[in-house]
């Protein structure tokens, strides 16, 4: 797939692009306009002519994440095997691609699936559990995800590795007596986000403290939904992103369902306490009433009263917030490489 506005799945697939260029790998980045050939005249020639469509519309192909030069992106039609080059090593990134890949023949490389999130919020489920039980080498990035994998009996054929962060980037910069009581969130047009629950729980903030401050961020324009008294930014540059949490006292996470949660830990590192909806991959990162507090998914009276305890609560909002940072650092890009690396050595020695 093809995106040029940000996403957490697609930064963590270009973060690893870029760090294994660097270590001395040749990396390329598959765009597929569909993923399965579209059939017709008609859609081929779409098919045909959508690299060249996209190009043109794009001056950068990726505008807002720097690709190194060395890493080769490419868009193609679909994801029949005449268009995929050979390798050592073949990734799936999503559910759908994990089945075209398991056909592919042996000079494509070793198959393996980075597996992000349960992605039902995307597919139907049994396709999402067929995937995972396809013959590819599974690599999980959180121990939800892994809990899943052991279920569907594919623990063998599974590998854990915690995603990371740029935290040279993400880190505190503003200090924590000097933030406003203000709220940080994520607006993402997904339900499953849980975007009504942040807002209806930030609503309800306001209520009791009508001071209080929320700023939210997103890739899509602002939402109708959301009270004129919250600011918005639609597509922050990164930089833009760190001082918007460095703005923030609290961090809101209301997803129902996370294989991990992006914005949640960045927050955290730039010295936001979270709180956050139980919706897994939380609990990669977070131990409620110790570096979070954490209220059963679709709750957003809890979530509310948790915001509201930490506004009124100084010295918890300030421990929470400094176990947070304090506990995110050990999740660093270098680790994440060192065992994707470890496992690519393991899985191609094997061909």
């Amino acid at each position: 797939m093809y995106l040029n506005v940000p996403s957490g799945g697609f930064k963590v697939v270009y973060e690893y692009a870029n760090r294994l260029h660097r270590r001395g790998h040749q990396v390329t980045v598959l765009h597929p306009r569909n993923v399965i050939e579209k059939q017709g005249w008609t859609q081929q020639i779409k098919a045909g002519l959508w690299r060249y469509k996209m190009m043109a519309r794009n001056r950068q192909l990726l505008s807002w994440f720097k690709v190194e030069a060395g890493v080769n992106l490419m868009l193609v039609p679909d994801l029949r095997e005449r268009f995929i080059p050979d390798g050592d090593a073949i990734f799936a990134t999503a559910y759908e691609t994990a089945f075209p890949v398991s056909t592919f023949s042996p000079s494509k490389g070793r198959k393996l699936y980075l597996i992000q999130s349960y992605e039902t919020w995307s597919g139907k489920e049994c396709d999402v559990k067929a995937s995972w039980t396809l013959p590819l080498h599974k690599i999980v990035i959180s121990r939800h995800l892994l809990k899943q994998a052991i279920e569907l009996g594919e623990v063998e054929r599974t590998s854990y590795i915690p995603i990371g962060l740029d935290l040279s980037l993400f880190k505190l910069m503003k200090p924590l007596s000097k933030r406003e009581p203000r709220i940080g969130m994520l607006a993402h047009p997904n339900k499953a986000k849980g975007l009504k629950d942040g807002i209806r729980a930030l609503q309800i903030v306001k209520e009791k403290m009508p001071n209080v401050q929320a700023a939210l961020f997103g890739t899509e324009p602002r939402n109708a939904e959301l009270p004129g008294w919250v600011e918005y930014i639609q597509r922050p540059s990164p930089g833009q992103l760190v001082e918007l949490y460095n703005s923030c006292q609290i961090f809101l996470n209301p997803s129902w369902t996370e294989g991990w949660g992006l914005p949640a830990t960045e927050a955290m590192a730039c010295g936001c306490a979270l709180v956050s909806a139980d919706n897994g991959g939380v609990h990669e990162f977070a131990v409620d009433e110790e570096n979070a507090l954490i209220v059963p998914i679709q709750r957003p009276e809890l979530l509310a009263k948790k915001i509201l305890r930490l506004l009124t609560n100084e010295a918890l909002r300030t421990k929470i917030a400094k176990a947070g940072n304090q506990d995110i650092q050990k999740f660093t890009w270098e680790r994440a490489v060192d065992s994707m690396e470890h496992v690519l050595f393991q899985q191609v020695g094997k061909q």
